[in-house]
């Protein structure tokens, strides 16, 4: 198959195609502000960029794992996020339409006001700030326009990433240089494991599945026991991760406190094994790319 995969420069289009290049796929991968070998520049912003590079690689699925994800800066920057969250999405809702591709969308557990989590695939969205708002309406919009698309709701994903803005890479370099870190025992998530993403992508893909797929790793758990967990799988100091609360941070916008997904839909129709918090910070360690 053909697969173009925009946000390749991310940390799960990265694993994407990492994933898909030795399985023998044709894959196309592109960034917009970080360059890396390989990959064509691409702004989604632009509408007829991006329906001229879906139509001159003639792809049989678009992978959007693209996104303006930093959500205090999206309540902050509303326009910019709307922009790159919503419209952005729309035009590769066009490519798809005009290369008739199959669209895969990452979207997330911020869609919930995490009053009830973990949330089901049906479970109905109540987004508390403007980055789970505008991925909303981009499920929205693909609802509303595709036939032949795949939505994965993700959350908390860590793994190597070329611009190391996920949360484990960002508290081992902080923890590194022997920095104190609050982080909130009241967030309490699913965390996963970057590289397990593309497999279950890749199976659901070929067993010809459409709709909403909640992609996650098994186990709930909140962002304070996680870090410890990490410092203790990469033998970093437990004493200097500090406990605190979400409203002590003073974010500019609100998180969601309990949501995290369940997979249930996800293992009756696949065999892929979501590794837990565990398995997965042992296995980034184990990774070739781990960088110490």
């Amino acid at each position: 198959m053909r697969f173009l995969v925009v946000g390749a420069s991310g940390l799960i289009g990265g694993a994407v195609v990492e994933f898909l290049r030795p399985s023998g796929h044709s894959v196309l991968g592109t960034y917009n502000n970080h360059a890396a070998q390989g990959l064509t520049k691409l702004d989604i912003r632009d509408r007829r960029e991006t329906i001229k590079i879906a139509m001159d690689f003639c792809p049989d699925i678009i992978v959007d794992a693209t996104a303006m994800a930093d959500v205090d800066r999206c309540e902050k920057e509303r326009n910019l996020c709307y922009i790159v969250n919503v419209l952005g999405t729309s035009h590769l809702i066009d490519a798809a339409k005009a290369t008739r591709a199959k669209l895969v969308f990452f979207s997330s557990d911020y869609i919930f006001d995490g009053e009830s989590g973990p949330y089901s695939e049906d479970a109905s969205p109540h987004p508390i700030n403007f980055y789970g708002a505008c991925k909303m309406e981009a499920e929205n919009r693909i609802l509303g326009t595709l036939k032949d698309f795949i939505i994965i709701r993700t959350t908390v994903v860590y793994g190597w990433e070329v611009q190391g803005k996920n949360f484990v890479v960002r508290l081992i370099e902080t923890l590194k240089r022997g920095e104190r870190t609050e982080v909130p025992l009241d967030q309490v998530g699913s965390p996963t494991y970057a590289s397990n993403i593309p497999e279950a992508l890749l199976n659901l893909i070929s067993k010809g599945e459409m709709g909403i797929f909640n992609v996650v790793g098994p186990e709930l758990m909140d962002r304070y026991t996680f870090a410890r967990l990490t410092a203790e799988i990469f033998d970093l100091p437990k004493k200097l991760v500090i406990p605190t609360t979400t409203a002590a941070l003073g974010k500019a916008a609100a998180r969601p406190l309990h949501a995290g997904l369940k997979i249930d839909k996800l293992s009756s129709v696949t065999q892929v094994r979501m590794l837990n918090p565990e398995e997965g910070l042992r296995r980034m360690r184990a990774s070739k790319r781990n960088p110490t």
